[in-house]
């Protein structure tokens, strides 16, 4: 069996997944797209070793920012995961509000059909603007030439071309459905009221500012010149542009609250969308209550 707890940014996940873990002897399992790189801890809110209370934390620092990481990538890595904990004797629990990735880890989808990613959209379409659709499409004939015959000339379905290649690892044209694995899972979502959320945000965003999240970028652009902020989370690419002084700090933790915001809806969209996943407050009562009977009926089965 396997555990997810989902839901939005600052709804309380790690907290409650960690409650689990203590009770479940579980382990820890990061379901988080921003929190595979190295060196990114404060902005990507990587758990702290106070805050995992020794529970292990599988699946942090997979790559440096600007190395490529693609859900195939993921996916292959928490299988490895789930084996290693379930090795141990553990339970092992998601945490996490990247759905793409539990979605590629439990569902057996097709990767030709992975649902949009709005960040590398967004990076294809600012290269569009910039570089021209001759440079995307020839970028895709390198990647996937049956790919790039069909998409000639429609630069729509050229980035769309290369959206599935860069979150999936695999050329659109040969990409295949998945084999959904045979352990029973249990999706806990974290239901919290959008006032209740947008006041964590804003507390959240203040608190990783006072922890050194200035000085975090700063290191991490001096170590890695060439990777794109904008891959790397939120608040990244906008606390860049104060420490260049282009924008004031206080514009630029408006403008990381206000995303952040958004991004917490979009999660909420994505997973009301599934009916797999059971609502519950961020209550480790009521979550330990639904996984021992989720435990009890495979145990019936």
């Amino acid at each position: 069996m396997v555990v997810a707890v989902v839901g939005p940014t600052a709804s309380g996940k790690t907290e409650l997944a960690v409650a689990l873990a203590e009770q479940l002897q579980g382990e820890l399992l990061s379901a988080d797209s921003r929190q595979v790189f190295r060196g990114c801890d404060i902005g990507t809110n990587k758990p702290t070793p106070v805050e995992l209370r020794g529970i292990p934390c599988h699946l942090l620092d997979l790559v440096q920012p600007g190395e490529r990481f693609t859900v195939a990538d993921y996916r292959q890595a928490a299988l490895a995961a789930i084996d290693r904990v379930a090795g141990h004797g553990h339970l092992p629990i998601f945490q996490g509000g990247t759905g793409l990735y539990l979605r590629a880890v439990f569902e057996g989808w097709n990767l030709a059909g992975a649902p949009p990613d709005p960040q590398t959209r967004a990076a294809l379409e600012l290269r569009l603007e910039e570089q021209g659709v001759e440079a995307l499409h020839a970028e895709l004939r390198q990647i996937d030439p049956v790919s790039a015959d069909r998409t000639q000339g429609n630069p729509r379905r050229i980035i769309r071309a290369l959206e599935i290649h860069a979150v999936t690892g695999e050329p659109p044209s040969v990409a295949r459905r998945a084999s959904p694995p045979g352990w029973r899972r249990i999706i806990l979502g974290l239901e919290v009221s959008l006032d209740e959320l947008d006041t964590r945000i804003a507390t959240r965003v203040g608190r990783m500012l006072e922890a050194g999240w200035l000085d975090e970028v700063r290191t991490v652009r001096a170590l890695f010149p060439k990777a794109d902020l904008r891959l790397l989370g939120h608040g990244y690419p906008e606390l860049a542009e104060h420490l260049d002084g282009t924008r004031s700090l206080e514009d630029a933790r408006a403008s990381i609250v206000r995303q952040v915001r958004q991004y917490a809806r979009r999660q909420l969209t994505w997973f009301r969308a599934d009916a797999q996943v059971q609502w519950i407050p961020p209550d480790a009562g009521e979550a330990l209550s639904r996984v021992r009977l989720g435990m009890m009926k495979k145990e019936a089965s």
